[in-house]
This record gives C-alpha cells, structure tokens and sequence, in this order.
C-alpha cells in the first residue's frame, strides 16, 4: 500500500511525464538508472534520460490504472499514448 505522500508525488511525475521534464524528474535520484529491457537502452543519471525525453519526438498522455507497493518495489499501470492514438498498456517499476 502506498503512503499518501508517495502517491501524490507519482501522481504529480505522471501528471507532468511528457509536459513538464523538469518537475516529471523531481522523483528520481541524481544517480537514477532508466532500462527499456526491450530495446536495449539504458541511460545512467537522471540528467541523460531527462534530457532524452526532451528531447523525444511524440506528444504524451498518461492515464494511471493502478499504483502498488510492496515493501522497496513501487509499480505504476499506465495506459500510454502516443500523439493522441489510442492508449497502450504499460508497466513500471521502481525500487
């Protein structure tokens, strides 16, 4: 279970994810890590993915589905679109 301190600071990262860079990143620690096992990528320091998603060429919208925590792990359900298309399902995790 999330404490309400916690949720209203992912809330605030998901509301302000693809709009706002510098408040989406307030969460993360300078020595942050973000992984797309999928693909391959991997970005060492919050500064080198904040700027990334600067960057990024697609216009975002987040939804949250669900937040859950379990003990260190911290999992966020989002639906995700891309320039206005039909959402996407996504997971993320943080521990």
């Amino acid at each position: 279970m999330l404490d309400p301190e916690l949720r209203a600071q992912l809330e605030r990262h998901w509301e302000y994810s693809g709009r706002d860079e510098d408040i989406a990143h307030e969460i993360y620690a300078d020595d942050a890590v973000l992984e797309f096992p999928q693909g391959g990528e991997r970005y060492e320091g919050v500064e080198n993915f904040r700027e990334w998603r600067r960057q990024y060429p697609a216009e975002l919208a987040f939804k949250i589905r669900r937040l859950e925590r379990w003990g260190d792990l911290v999992v966020a359900e989002n639906l995700i679109s891309y320039d206005g298309a039909p959402p996407m399902y996504t997971v993320n995790s943080s521990s």
